[in-house]
């Protein structure tokens, strides 16, 4: 019977298969082949590199992270029993962006299956996929993400809220067509997403019909919103009412918001602003792009400050004398001012800038809709419509992960992913000694800073 015997030439150990013999009436071995040697205490196979094949090449490393990230938040747990595909679904949304059915043949060139742990796959699946997630609790989900998100957050006061809206091709949705911000009129949805101030992470977002108003979608999400119990919630002008924030003020919910001119307070308080007298270095604020000059006043509970863009004035009036129809002197005069709410302790200056600078929120939308491919949806069914919109909100919450993370080294999610999506994994093949292997492509020093950002190994 053969055996493996370690034997020690100089500073190496080699590992051989040997048997043996009796000769003479003695005990001998003899060395039936070379196996390989023993490194750091681990065995080495030794192959003869003429037999080996390359059999599979498969795009690795940035999925391996994505996967890796998900874990991290929890996400996993989080999905029931479809989750391996629905993560597939998440992860393929944010690098290939290929529709169903074409996903499975796709695949094959990932090694999304291995890290998965999905023997086979079809495009059935993953409609059944997206069934079962619109089954979820997804308030549920979103609440447990948040809470792993929230470890690295910085600070714990500002929520931004907003709403944008996406074509769909839902047949099974009796909506009418709608004037979209793009001017094309289709069916639309509204999705209305909560974010931190600072970090971008989501805290919440919600689907509506598209010919429903800002403040009843505000309105609808105000008691989610309340109980993540932010210091400060910043809306987008045309989002709040009288009503919604009467209700603030009573749930003692401070908040930012942008309002409308009407004619009370054209009236009552923009007529009473002198020109020269707003336009003075004390009442001037500085901006990213711009400076513009603010004045407050007490109204409705709270403070109102109006604020005056010359900019602005010089653009809006310039386009009115250019539309004949559209000059009118008396709202000459209001051209250049925009109106902010608050029932803050802050400085006029640091309320101007929290509403001006909110841009995180518009560029989480931006994220949506690029890299996580949000617009257009072209599903059929309300329930794979909704079900989308959820899995490019899981899509986010890991990119926005990322982008927190690989800030150091002044690179966005997306091209930090793109920067990984040249690490394969080769499978190796030996025939003629029947083994199989894989092996990593050997990484880039930009490639290593990624990883030791996101703290992920290969």
């Amino acid at each position: 019977m053969s055996f493996i015997r370690r034997i020690k030439r100089k500073d190496a150990v080699y590992l051989a298969e040997v048997e043996s013999y009796r000769q003479d009436g003695k005990v001998k071995q003899r060395v039936l082949r070379y196996i390989g040697k023993e490194v750091d205490g681990q065995p080495v196979r030794r192959i003869n590199s003429g037999s080996i094949e390359v059999s599979a090449v498969k795009q690795f490393l940035d999925y391996h992270v994505l996967h890796e990230i998900a874990k991290k938040l929890g996400i996993p747990d989080l999905l029931g029993p479809a989750a391996k595909y629905i993560l597939l679904l998440v992860y393929s949304q944010i690098i290939a962006r290929k529709s169903i059915y074409k996903l499975p043949d796709y695949v094959e060139q990932t090694a999304l299956m291995e890290i998965l742990g999905l023997n086979k796959l079809v495009d059935k699946d993953l409609y059944s996929a997206l069934d079962e997630l619109e089954e979820l609790c997804f308030s549920n989900i979103e609440e447990k993400i948040f809470d792993s998100l929230s470890v690295h957050r910085k600070e714990r006061k500002g929520m931004v809220i907003d709403v944008t809206d996406t074509y769909f091709n839902g047949s099974q949705a009796d909506w009418k067509a709608r004037k979209g911000k793009d001017g094309k009129y289709d069916k639309l949805i509204q999705i209305a997403l909560a974010v931190t101030k600072e970090e971008g992470f989501p805290i919440l977002h919600r689907m509506y019909e598209g010919n429903i108003g800002n403040t009843r979608i505000f309105q609808d999400i105000m008691a989610d919103a309340r109980l993540k119990k932010f210091d400060i919630i910043v809306l987008d002008r045309g989002m709040s009412s009288m009503e919604s924030l009467q209700n603030l003020m009573e749930l003692n919910q401070k908040v930012i918001t942008g309002l409308r001119l009407h004619n009370t307070i054209k009236i009552k308080y923009l007529n009473n602003i002198q020109r020269e007298e707003i336009f003075q270095p004390e009442y001037r604020i500085k901006l990213k792009n711009t400076e513009v000059y603010a004045m407050s006043f007490d109204y409705f509970g709270g403070t109102l400050i109006a604020i005056y863009n010359p900019e602005l004035e010089t653009i809006k009036r310039q386009h009115a004398m250019e539309n004949k129809d559209g000059y009118k002197p008396d709202e000459a005069k209001y051209m250049g001012y925009s109106l902010i709410f608050h029932t803050t302790k802050l400085s006029n200056q640091d309320v101007v800038k929290t509403y001006f600078e909110k841009d995180i929120v518009e560029k989480a939308y931006r994220e949506l809709k690029s890299s996580a491919n949000l617009h257009p949806i072209r599903k059929y069914r309300m329930t794979h419509v909704k079900a989308h919109v959820k899995i490019c909100y899981l899509a986010y919450a890991l990119l926005s992960y990322i982008q927190y993370k690989v800030k150091p080294a002044q690179l966005s999610a997306p091209a930090a992913i793109e920067k990984l999506q040249s690490v394969y994994k080769v499978t190796l093949e030996s025939k003629q000694e029947n083994l199989k292997w894989s092996k990593t492509v050997t990484l880039k020093r930009e490639q290593d800073r990624i990883l030791r950002l996101l703290e992920c190994s290969v």
